[in-house]
């Protein structure tokens, strides 16, 4: 399993929301419906019980559990696509900088 590193309060290097969501579309996650307008769900492969894996991102940077949230899906990330934690953060770090060369 893939170890977590980031924890609830990591801000030594913050991931936009934005950035977070063009990765997942980039990277085949669909977005689904949620009656809760302060979440995005998307929804990735399914788990070895054949159901599908979501992601849970709030849908802006300042809401209180938005760091808890933003870890939460880091971790399960990295798990998924089996990348250290850090190695997804990194990842999602050169992700915002290239939308911001390429936007």
């Amino acid at each position: 399993m893939t170890e977590q590193i980031l924890s609830d309060r990591s801000h030594d290097n913050p991931i936009r929301i934005d950035n977070f969501v063009n990765y997942l579309h980039q990277h085949g996650w669909q977005k689904i419906d949620h009656p809760n307008t302060r979440l995005i769900v998307f929804q990735g492969v399914n788990d070895d019980r054949g159901y599908p894996i979501q992601i849970v991102l709030p849908s802006q940077n300042n809401f209180e559990d938005s760091d808890r949230l933003l870890s939460k899906a880091v971790n399960l990330l990295a798990a998924i696509e089996d990348r250290s934690t850090q190695e997804t953060i990194d990842l999602l770090s050169s992700e915002t900088q290239h939308s911001q060369i390429v936007g």
